[in-house]
């Protein structure tokens, strides 16, 4: 039956029409409500943030030679650093004491590699806020750079001292952390980074990065990512490809990676013998959405990638890529690869750098 005044086509050219519109306004929405600028003030209205624990302050331990001698190799970029932004000499020697008390404090806490890996980012991060450079930085200031850095130390410390819950960790969390989610897929992620010869606590870092918009704070938003992944693979389960529903849905599974992304690691899976699992290797659309959905075969797929990179940067000689750089740069590059190739800091890789120094921890206890 077709409307009176209409031919059958027009009818349907009307129907197209009005999907199409509300197409639009749900992408107009899902895009406001899924910002990181909104997000936030949708969570406070959701449901009240717990007031944050206050945490004990680390002890800094005594220095001997050798360890003025050990810091003097990390001195050097920072100092270079402090030279860019043309800071004061009074100014200077706060933040030097205060770097140096960072150095004592994250070398008996973290290691010897990821405490250079800590410094080293902590200069980039410097350099980036002068402005002449045009880049992207984390924070405004030396000062709060290195607040952070401290904060992150004082969370580590306090989660490591003994067994803690999710709900703890997340409660004591210098920012939105989601601990049950990651530690509940521990097997998942070992696997994976066993499989690919990766840091385990990089690869549950970009999880955590992913997943910790989706909890009870971020729900909203949660709920319109799992609503537009479940169009996108119902579509391109019925018509070969997602089409307009897979605007909003890019990115799939824990890790959020592309599924054209996972379409191209075939070649890396044969190269290192690795398969999916009880899984054949996705060669359609709606076959890689659903192994993104899988949570092996999600993270499997998603080290694959993190190794081309790796592979590329470090060489397929560096294997394994388990190095404290790894932190930042896998995180880094799986998020924006641009931001990263240009030496730029931003708060998804450095949060993910503390990120992965926590569980690469918490994930070793839990094997």
């Amino acid at each position: 039956m077709t409307v009176r005044g209409t031919t059958p086509e027009l009818a349907q050219h009307t129907s197209r029409l009005r999907r199409g519109r509300l197409l639009t306004a749900l992408v107009a929405v899902a895009a406001l409500l899924l910002s990181p600028t909104v997000t936030p003030l949708l969570g406070r209205l959701w449901r009240a943030s717990p007031a944050p624990l206050t945490l004990p302050a680390l002890p800094t331990p005594g220095s001997s030679n050798a360890d003025v001698q050990r810091y003097a190799q990390s001195a050097q970029p920072f100092q270079q650093a402090l030279n860019e932004l043309q800071v004061g000499e009074r100014r200077r020697v706060t933040l030097s004491e205060a770097h140096f008390q960072l150095y004592l404090q994250a070398a008996p806490l973290l290691g010897r590699a990821r405490t250079d890996a800590t410094l080293e980012m902590l200069s980039s991060e410097i350099r980036n806020q002068n402005p002449g450079r045009g880049r992207r930085s984390v924070f405004s200031s030396p000062e709060a750079a290195l607040s952070s850095a401290q904060e992150w130390l004082r969370y580590l410390a306090w989660a490591w001292a003994q067994p803690r819950g999710a709900a703890a960790l997340q409660a004591a969390a210098p920012v939105p952390l989601a601990p049950g989610v990651v530690l509940a897929h521990a097997q998942d992620i070992l696997a994976a980074t066993s499989a690919f010869h990766l840091a385990p606590g990089m690869l549950a870092a970009i999880v955590d990065n992913e997943q910790s918009g989706q909890g009870g704070l971020y729900g909203l938003a949660g709920l319109l990512r799992n609503l537009t992944d479940t169009a996108a693979l119902r579509t391109s389960e019925a018509y070969g490809e997602s089409g307009l529903s897979g605007d909003l849905s890019q990115t799939v599974g824990l890790a959020q990676m592309s599924w054209q992304d996972a379409l191209g690691q075939r070649e890396r899976f044969h190269q290192l013998g690795v398969s999916l699992g009880g899984l054949n290797f996705p060669t359609t659309e709606a076959q890689a959405r659903l192994a993104l959905q899988d949570s092996r075969a999600g993270l499997l797929l998603t080290a694959s990638r993190l190794v081309g990179y790796l592979d590329v940067q470090e060489g397929r000689e560096a294997r394994p890529h388990t190095g404290a750089r790894t932190y930042f740069t896998g995180p880094g590059w799986h998020n924006n690869p641009a931001l990263l190739s240009s030496g730029q800091t931003w708060p998804y890789a450095w949060n993910a750098f503390f990120k992965a120094c926590l569980y690469e921890e918490l994930l070793a206890r839990s094997g």
